[in-house]
Parts: C-alpha cells; sequence; structure tokens
C-alpha cells in the first residue's frame, strides 16, 4: 500500500503504477468520495457528455468518470472499425464507441485498476453490450496482436504512466498499417516547477507526470506516429495548474 505523501522520487514506475491501480480502484468503489482530482457525472457533462445521455444510462457507468476531457467528437470511429480504449475506466468511452462500431466488429478496454474493470463489466453488462472484451493490464504491456487494431483512444491514460513512450510504442504496435491514435491528454504551456510534483497526489491528478506540449509530441513521433497533430485545446477542471491544458491529439501509424 503506497503512503499518501509519499515522494515520488522515491517510487519506482512499478510503485507508482500499484499506486495508481489501488487509487483509481477506490474511485470505482467510493464514488462519492472526494479526491483531489475531478470525477463524476457533473464533471462529464461539463467536458461535454451530455446531460441527456447521461440521463438514458446506468448512474454507475459516470459517477466514476474520471477522463482528462472528452475524445468523443474527435475519434470519428466508423462501424466496422475495431477500437482500443486504454485506461477504460467504468466504461463511459468504451460503451459510445461499442455502439459506433456495430455488433460486427469490437472493442477492446484495457485498464490497471481491478475496481475500474469490475465496474465496467458491470455497467455493460447491464446496457446489453457484447461486443467488446475488457483487458486487465499496465498500457505498456497490451495483450493484443500486432497490427491488430484501427482505432487506440484514451482519456487521461498517459499522464499516470511513468513510461509513456513505452506506451505509446505499445499503441503504435497494435495498430494496423494506416490506424489512428486519437485521445484527450493534459499537457502542458510549459514545464512546471519541481515542487509542483513532488508526492504521489500530483501524479493522480495528471500534473506529475504531464509533458510539455512540445515533449508530448516528440515522443509520440519516436514512436513511430506520423501526421502528429493537436486537434484542440481547451481548459476544464482536470487541468489543475494555470500551465496545464487539455489536448485532444491525433496521431497516425
Amino acid at each position: 500500500m503506497f503512503k499518501r505523501k509519499q515522494k515520488l522520487s522515491q517510487m519506482s514506475g512499478k510503485n507508482i503504477m500499484q499506486a495508481v491501480g489501488e487509487k483509481y480502484s477506490q474511485v470505482a468503489c467510493e464514488p462519492g468520495r472526494k479526491f483531489n482530482f475531478p470525477t463524476g457525472r457533473k464533471f462529464a457533462e461539463s467536458v461535454g457528455y451530455s446531460k441527456e445521455l447521461l440521463d438514458n444510462l446506468p448512474a454507475g457507468i459516470s459517477e466514476s468518470f474520471t477522463g482528462a476531457g472528452n475524445p468523443q467528437p474527435f475519434v470519428n470511429l466508423q462501424a466496422g472499425e475495431i477500437l482500443l480504449d486504454l485506461g477504460c475506466g467504468a466504461g463511459l468511452d468504451l460503451y459510445l464507441y461499442a455502439q459506433k462500431s456495430g455488433a460486427n466488429s469490437k472493442c477492446y478496454g484495457l485498464d490497471i485498476s481491478e475496481g475500474m474493470l469490475a465496474k465496467a463489466r458491470h455497467n455493460l453488462t447491464q446496457l446489453g453490450v457484447s461486443n467488446l472484451e475488457l483487458l486487465c493490464s499496465p498500457a505498456d504491456e497490451i495483450l493484443l496482436a500486432d497490427n491488430f487494431i484501427d482505432v487506440v483512444t484514451s482519456n487521461g491514460i498517459y499522464n499516470l504512466s511513468p513510461n509513456k513512450e513505452a506506451v505509446l510504442r505499445e499503441a503504435y504496435r497494435v495498430l494496423k498499417p494506416g490506424g489512428r491514435t486519437v485521445f484527450s491528454e493534459i499537457v502542458l504551456k510549459e514545464a512546471l516547477p519541481d515542487n509542483i510534483r513532488e508526492n504521489i497526489d500530483d501524479w493522480f491528478r495528471c500534473i506529475g507526470g504531464a509533458l510539455p506540449e512540445g515533449d508530448f509530441v516528440s515522443i509520440m513521433k519516436k514512436a513511430g506516429f506520423s501526421s502528429v497533430e493537436i486537434i484542440s485545446k481547451s481548459r476544464n477542471a482536470r487541468c489543475g495548474h494555470q500551465l496545464a491544458i487539455c489536448a485532444n491529439i491525433r496521431g497516425y501509424k
């Protein structure tokens, strides 16, 4: 069990990922609890998930929402495309993608948090969704074959990952040639001072692991992605520092 104020400098990548899994399982199991980052339906509505949509879904699918933003308008998933959602959480984005891809295709959701996956499984079963599969593993060890996926998406997973380049390499590996990644992530206008990244709580709120926008684009290109583009930028409640912004980003294999 991690210590709440444990210094990041004293933690290995494995320790950090274990702490992330535990923290986000808490969000899944205790949705009414207050965390040092925004969660839940109110936050989901604030980043563009409509009230009408959420009114027609089980409360459990939005009460533990913890995304960085809303990638839905930018993914442009087509019927028949196979999608992988990294850090699928309780299943809100994954449900919407499964609806768009259609019964003759398949969506995959991956998360390191067993609590979130259990909640996603319950929510998606309750909704009668059958064209998907849930995977429990870290995002730098995706349990899928090479050249298999049309679209890799995520909503705030990279800043929770100690080795972002390894996650991006895995996303690139599983994509088909010509496939794309489209996702929401917190990036920085410029580097933050070190005292903003001192303990594990800073990591949970997607600030401790955040990179300047240019650095993030550079590691995407290093992982192999081409035509990398920042589609949009905005601020929301997840941007826990004045230098932080939510970016929707796209790149191709």
